[in-house]
């Protein structure tokens, strides 16, 4: 087939006064020679095909490179698949300590309102105690104790107190003293609700 077409296209050159023609399958392997009367270059020979032997072991081999690669992708899987599986359980692992976190904080919110409320209950009381202490005693000796109090307490105090008893013993407490908890009475009231 390839003779033919070589010889095709020295005839067309031959005629068409194109210069020389190459004779394109020359007997013997020798190398294209030129016909007489032509001036043309020998013509490019196309590459032999490689014998059905050397194809097919350039496909055996593509094809153990390929499985070679499906391995080494297997691989990757399973080890995909086992990082999954090791990442699901820190997952729950976590998910577990979360939870017993928030109970544990749960809880402890819960027990510390239990206790400030237990110790709002008991300062109350206390304060009540005092209250009653103090409306009972004479507004001069009650006047001389909290001159020594603590402000936070003696503010307190007189919250708790009716109105004519803790003015009567007012009248008593050291003017400066007296002066810094009758502002902390008035803002403490200040941010009282009002009642109707």
């Amino acid at each position: 087939m390839k003779a033919v077409k070589y010889l095709m296209i020295g005839v067309m050159m031959v005629w068409g006064g194109a210069g020389p023609v190459w004779c394109a399958d020359p007997p013997n392997g020798e190398a294209p020679r030129m016909v007489e009367g032509s001036d043309a270059p020998p013509p490019e020979r196309l590459p032999a095909e490689p014998p059905p032997e050397v194809i097919f072991q350039g496909m055996e081999a593509k094809r153990i490179s390929l499985e070679e690669r499906a391995e080494e992708i297997r691989l990757e899987e399973r080890k995909l698949k086992e990082l999954k599986v090791e990442l699901e359980a820190k997952r729950e692992e976590l998910d577990t300590l979360r939870k017993q976190i928030e109970t544990s904080l749960t809880r402890l919110e819960a027990k510390e309102k239990t206790v400030n409320e237990a110790q709002r209950l008991e300062e109350e009381k206390k304060i009540k105690q005092l209250v009653k202490l103090y409306s009972s005693m004479k507004p001069k000796q009650a006047a001389a104790i909290v001159n020594n109090m603590d402000i936070v307490i003696a503010e307190r105090l007189f919250l708790n107190l009716k109105g004519d008893v803790a003015g009567k013993i007012l009248a008593y407490v050291d003017q400066e003293k007296a002066a810094r908890i009758t502002e902390r009475l008035a803002e403490t009231l200040e941010d009282l609700p009002e009642v109707p």
